[in-house]
C-alpha cells in the first residue's frame, strides 16, 4: 500500500478500476459504489466493499487545495483494518452458528415427521362452532376453524395459539405430542387450522380473550402459511409503504379492524 503521496484528476484516470474512493465530504456508506463520482463516506465501508486482503488502492479527501483525492495513509489503513479484521471473525461465527442452527432444526425437522397424531374416538363429539359462541359451549368439546393470529412456544412441550376466525379471538393450549409434529414445528402464524377441545374458563388472575382458553387435544392444519408468517412481512420496523401493500393483512389485526368496523357502522346508519 501506498503512503501519504497526493495525486491530481489527470493522475486519476490512469488508475486501475479496482482503485476505492471515499471521501467524508461527499460521500455515502448507503448508495456510494466506490468510485469517483460516488465514493463512499469510510474507509472501512470501501473494505468492506473489497470483501478480502489485500485491499485495492483506497484514496482519501485531499489536504491539499489543488488536490482532489490522495491515497489514504498507512496509519488510517492499519487502524481501520482491525476493525474489519474483527467483522471479519464475527461473521464467520456467526455464519458457522446459522450452519449448526440450520442443520439442528433439520434433524429436529425429520425426527418430528416419526410424531403421529389422532383423534381419541372416545371423546365426546366436538361440535362446530365460531368464536363468538364460546362461551355458551364452555366445559363442551368443540372444534373451531380459523388463523393462528399469535403462536407462542414454550419449550418442547407447550404452545398458545391465539386464533381467529372472523367473530373473534380466543387462546388455545397445546401440550406433549400436539406441538411436537412436523405440523406443528413448522406452523406460523396466518395459517389455517382446525383446533379440537374443550373451552375452560379461566381461573381468577389470568387473563384471555373472553376470559376462557381453548384446551386442545386434536388439531389439524388445514393450509400452512409461508415460513415466518405475518411476523416476517408486517412488524415494528416496517415502512408505511410496505403496510399499505399489505393492507389485507394489516387489517386483520385487533388495531385496525375494530376500527374499520366502526366506520362501517357509522356508514350504515345514514
Amino acid at each position: 500500500m501506498s503512503g501519504d503521496s497526493s495525486i491530481g484528476t489527470s493522475e486519476v484516470k490512469n488508475m486501475s478500476l479496482g482503485d476505492l474512493y471515499t471521501s467524508e465530504k461527499s460521500g455515502s456508506d448507503e448508495v456510494g459504489g466506490g468510485s469517483e463520482e460516488k465514493p463512499f463516506k469510510t474507509i472501512l465501508q470501501a473494505m468492506r466493499s473489497a470483501g478480502k486482503e489485500p485491499f485495492p488502492t483506497i484514496y482519501v479527501d485531499s489536504k491539499k487545495d489543488e488536490k482532489r483525492w490522495e491515497v489514504a495513509s498507512k496509519s488510517q489503513l492499519k487502524k481501520i483494518q482491525k476493525i474489519w479484521q474483527r467483522e471479519q471473525y464475527k461473521n464467520e461465527d456467526r455464519l458457522k452458528q446459522e450452519t449448526e442452527d440450520a442443520e439442528k432444526r433439520e434433524k429436529n425437522l425429520e425426527e418430528a415427521k416419526k410424531v403421529k397424531i389422532a383423534e381419541d374416538t372416545t371423546l365426546p363429539t366436538a361440535a362446530l362452532i365460531k368464536i363468538r359462541d364460546s362461551t355458551a359451549h364452555r366445559d363442551k368439546r368443540v372444534k373451531i376453524n380459523g388463523w393462528v393470529h399469535r403462536l407462542r412456544r414454550q419449550g418442547k412441550g407447550l404452545m398458545f395459539i391465539v386464533l381467529r376466525d372472523g367473530s373473534g379471538y380466543i387462546q388455545c393450549v397445546l401440550n406433549d405430542k400436539l406441538c411436537q409434529t412436523y405440523e406443528a414445528l413448522i406452523l406460523a402464524t396466518e395459517s389455517t387450522v382446525t383446533l379440537y377441545g374443550v373451552i375452560k374458563e379461566l381461573p381468577e388472575g389470568k387473563l384471555a380473550p373472553g376470559g376462557h382458553e381453548l384446551d386442545v387435544d386434536f388439531w389439524e392444519l388445514i393450509g400452512a402459511a409461508p415460513p415466518g408468517g405475518a411476523d416476517s412481512i408486517l412488524n415494528e420496523e416496517a415502512n408505511v409503504d410496505v403496510q399499505l401493500d399489505q393492507r389485507h393483512i394489516m387489517i386483520r389485526g385487533e388495531n385496525v379492524s375494530p376500527l374499520l368496523f366502526s366506520t362501517y357502522c357509522k356508514i350504515r346508519k345514514f
